[in-house]
């Protein structure tokens, strides 16, 4: 564990620099997104668009982050990096563990200024005459969390397959000396056209659509009288099981096939 550690906090103190000022432009973009909503009074929520879109593109932050992480410990330091004791599992995750705790703080100041910015556009409605704009603000805080976690736990999900796509392009080079891209390019259609092609079938009806989980109702829904889930525990199990397959094939590959 203090191994793991010990790679978390390098990873942590190469990336602090950078991660700062991008708090730093996110701050001051926030800031200009809250004057510019309450400037914005003849077009309300069109900045609140804008600042959903932003938080919406951080499913493939941990993705950008491992693909240009690992660019550049294959140009630069790999042959320090993958001489080091410890495992490729623990390489790797410690990696996405600093990606990790980075989009944590930026995606965080991102909702926060996302949330502001929201109700102040919620505010700009009510003027023309729009009604129950407590209902509505209660409804986005009720329902923002669950998808804040969805959007954090997708950015896993892609953040992982960055990293095998990464790491078996690197695989490849004792194979090919041209054409890595190719490789890459058949791991990453994987996960859209593979995936999209399985989840239309029976079979992944069947071992993934079972034990439905409800949320909870929120007083707009039950005046709408509607009833829905949003996942099923099958599908929790069976994502789970990618990511972790993902992480030791990942880490498989870089202690035997990946060369300095």
């Amino acid at each position: 564990m203090k191994a793991w550690l010990t790679l978390l906090k390098k990873e942590f103190l190469l990336t602090r620099s950078s991660l700062l000022w991008k708090l730093l432009f996110l701050v001051i973009a926030g800031l200009l997104g809250v004057y510019f909503a309450y400037r914005n009074n003849d077009r309300p929520g069109l900045i609140v668009v804008l600042a959903v879109m932003v938080v919406a593109f951080y499913v493939f932050y941990l993705a950008a982050y491992m693909f240009k992480s690992l660019r550049e410990e294959w140009e630069h330091t790999s042959h320090s990096w993958l001489n080091t004791p410890q495992p490729g599992w623990m390489l790797l995750s410690a990696k996405l563990a600093g990606g990790f705790i980075n989009l944590l703080a930026l995606f965080g100041v991102t909702c926060c200024f996302t949330l502001w910015i929201t109700w102040i556009e919620l505010n700009n409605f009510a003027r023309p005459g729009f009604q129950n704009i407590d209902l509505a603000w209660a409804t986005i805080n009720y329902y923002g969390w669950y998808i804040a976690v969805l959007i954090v736990l997708g950015s896993i999900y892609t953040g992982l397959w960055s990293m095998m796509i990464s790491v078996g392009m690197a695989a490849s080079k004792s194979i090919l000396s041209k054409g890595r891209f190719f490789v890459g390019l058949a791991i990453f259609l994987i996960p859209t056209w593979g995936m999209g092609f399985f989840q239309g079938t029976v079979v992944y009806d069947r071992l993934v659509r079972w034990g439905a989980v409800y949320l909870p109702q929120t007083p707009i829904v039950e005046l709408r009288n509607l009833h829905f889930h949003s996942l099923y525990t099958g599908e929790i199990l069976f994502y789970a099981i990618i990511m972790a397959a993902l992480l030791f094939i990942s880490g498989w590959l870089l202690d035997h096939k990946v060369e300095v």
